[in-house]
């Protein structure tokens, strides 16, 4: 990929990344995939966490991005204020880029109060935030040059919601890298170690495990789904709060011989490469990056229709929508995946299609350019591919 300035040209954009944690999540692993692939002449980019929950440094480090932490642990430490304050001082960034309820909020005072030259908030959730949240967020907003979305859905609700001027609002798309999604190798391995045999139907849910996910009604569904089609298997990647809830749950359902919760993987493709469905049962949702990744893979998704959820989702196209807490709805979808390959095969194509099309790394990385770009008042970066919206279908 092969940028020019037209000013500036000896000055890089140091852009500092200030997110709650670096634990998994759908932010992170955005970051850690679209940083690195930004020109390192013309960018600087550093990731700094409010908390000391650093579970993906490690990887930012080892992918060259600088990493720093504000070692935040109760939320009554307000001292976290004045190390973000020293840090802004000593690395002068020429723009500040919050995500998350927390660093949005302290980032948009402490970086206004520094001096930082632009500063852009960024909205991932539809809904989540409670009272003093949006009201904070609101009283917050007047402090930002932009406000980034990765959906039209969420550029409605956060203008609609959040008072938010429809001006400031920016839609930058989720990004993957789709090669490494689309060329997997590992099925039989990765089927061989959950002990499963080829013609086995295997669900797989990939995310944290949150009330605000919705997984217990996706373990419900999926009893009733083994009750009819005992051939099918379940496995969980993802760590959460929820953990001994939903184990206890499936041991009450009489499942627990069907269903491996596996924690936090490193080897999503190859776990999507051995998975035939995707179940999403979210009770609500900004937009999900597990969406476009199993699309990328080429499988088929069973989701509840919340939030941006069907801006992602195709229904009938690439996957199938459910109402949201169905779980006999859910049930249905995945039993009707579970007895037709061809659909599993039809709507698996045409989600690696429109993956394809409309949600490369590079077309991430190059909106953002423009972005950063533009408000830093450097009017023509040039990009590697045109960043023209595709239409969905």
């Amino acid at each position: 990929m092969t940028f020019s300035l037209t000013s500036n040209a000896n000055h890089k954009i140091t852009v500092l990344h200030l997110i709650t944690s670096l634990e998994v999540g759908g932010a992170q692993h955005g970051l850690l995939l679209g940083l690195p692939r930004f020109n390192s002449e013309k960018y600087e980019h550093i990731v700094c966490s409010l908390m000391d929950r650093m579970q993906m440094a490690d990887q930012f480090e080892r992918a060259g991005i600088e990493v720093h932490s504000l070692g935040l642990q109760t939320k009554m430490d307000f001292s976290v204020a004045i190390r973000l304050r020293s840090l802004l001082k000593e690395v002068r960034p020429d723009v500040l880029h919050t995500y998350l309820l927390h660093s949005n909020v302290l980032g948009r005072i402490v970086g206004r109060l520094t001096g930082v030259p632009k500063i852009i908030g960024s909205e991932r959730t539809i809904g989540q935030a409670r009272y003093w949240g949006r009201l904070l967020t609101r009283l917050t907003n007047p402090l930002t040059d932009a406000v980034e979305v990765n959906s039209q859905t969420g550029a409605i609700a956060i203008e609609n919601l959040l008072g938010i001027p429809r001006k400031k609002i920016e839609l930058v798309r989720s990004g993957v890298n789709i090669d490494e999604y689309s060329k997997p190798t590992k099925r039989t391995e990765i089927r061989n170690e959950l002990d499963l045999s080829q013609d086995q139907h295997l669900v797989l849910y990939v995310g944290r495990l949150r009330s605000v996910k919705g997984v217990e009604f996706g373990i419900r569904s999926f009893a009733l789904v083994k009750d009819k089609r005992p051939n099918s298997y379940m496995v969980l990647a993802g760590e959460g709060e929820q953990l001994s809830y939903l184990q206890a749950l499936v041991d009450d359902l009489g499942i627990k011989n069907h269903v491996n919760f596996l924690g936090v993987r490193n080897d999503l493709p190859d776990l999507l490469a051995a998975a035939d469905s995707v179940l999403m049962p979210s009770l609500n949702e900004g937009f999900p990056r597990t969406a476009i990744e199993a699309m990328a893979a080429g499988k088929p998704l069973v989701a509840t229709s919340v939030g941006g959820t069907p801006e992602a989702i195709i229904d009938g196209v690439t996957g199938i929508l459910v109402p949201v807490k169905d779980i006999h709805a859910m049930a249905k979808a995945v039993i009707s995946l579970v007895d037709d390959v061809l659909l599993q095969k039809r709507l698996g194509s045409a989600g690696a299609k429109l993956a394809r099309k409309n949600y490369s790394i590079t077309k991430y990385v190059n909106q953002l350019d423009e972005l950063y770009c533009r408000l830093s008042g450097i009017d023509e970066p040039t990009f590697s591919n045109d960043t023209t919206e595709e239409p969905l279908i």
